[in-house]
C-alpha cells in the first residue's frame, strides 16, 4: 500500500479530508495514505461493516465543507454503494482501488464516477 500511497499523493488530487472506518485493515490503509499525504484521518464508525447509501449521505453532509474527501472502508460495502450513488452501476473494487465520485449535490447523492483505477495502475 505505500506504494500506491505515493501515487495518491502525485497525483494531487486536493483531498480536504480523509475519512476511515474504525476497522483495524481500513484505519491502518488509511493511515498509510494520510501519511503519504500529511493529513489527519477522522473516523467514523459508518464506514464500517454495513456501509451503504444513507451512510454514505451523512458521512458528506457532516463535512461540507470538504471539497474532496477521501473514504476508507470495506467491501463489499464500498462498491454497492458508490454503485448505487452513480445510478445503480455494478462497480468491484480490489483492495487498494482508489475511485472518484463527483457529487453536484450531496443531499440528493446522484454522482458520477470520473475515475476507478484499480491498485496495480496505482503501484508504479
Amino acid at each position: 500500500m505505500a506504494r500506491e500511497a505515493k501515487t495518491i499523493a502525485a497525483l494531487n488530487l486536493g483531498l480536504d479530508a480523509i475519512v476511515t472506518s474504525p476497522l483495524v485493515r481500513a484505519k491502518q490503509t488509511a493511515e498509510i495514505v494520510a501519511g503519504a499525504l500529511k493529513m489527519p484521518i477522522d473516523e467514523d464508525a459508518r464506514l464500517g461493516i454495513g456501509f451503504n447509501v444513507e451512510a454514505l449521505r451523512g458521512i458528506l453532509s457532516d463535512r461540507r465543507d470538504a471539497g474532496a474527501v477521501m473514504l476508507v472502508g470495506h467491501e463489499p460495502g464500498m462498491s454497492l454503494t458508490i454503485g448505487a450513488a452513480i445510478g445503480e452501476a455494478r462497480i468491484e473494487l480490489k483492495k487498494g482501488a482508489l475511485a472518484c465520485v463527483a457529487f453536484s449535490d450531496v443531499t440528493q447523492l446522484h454522482g458520477e464516477l470520473s475515475s476507478l483505477v484499480p491498485p496495480k495502475v496505482l503501484a508504479h
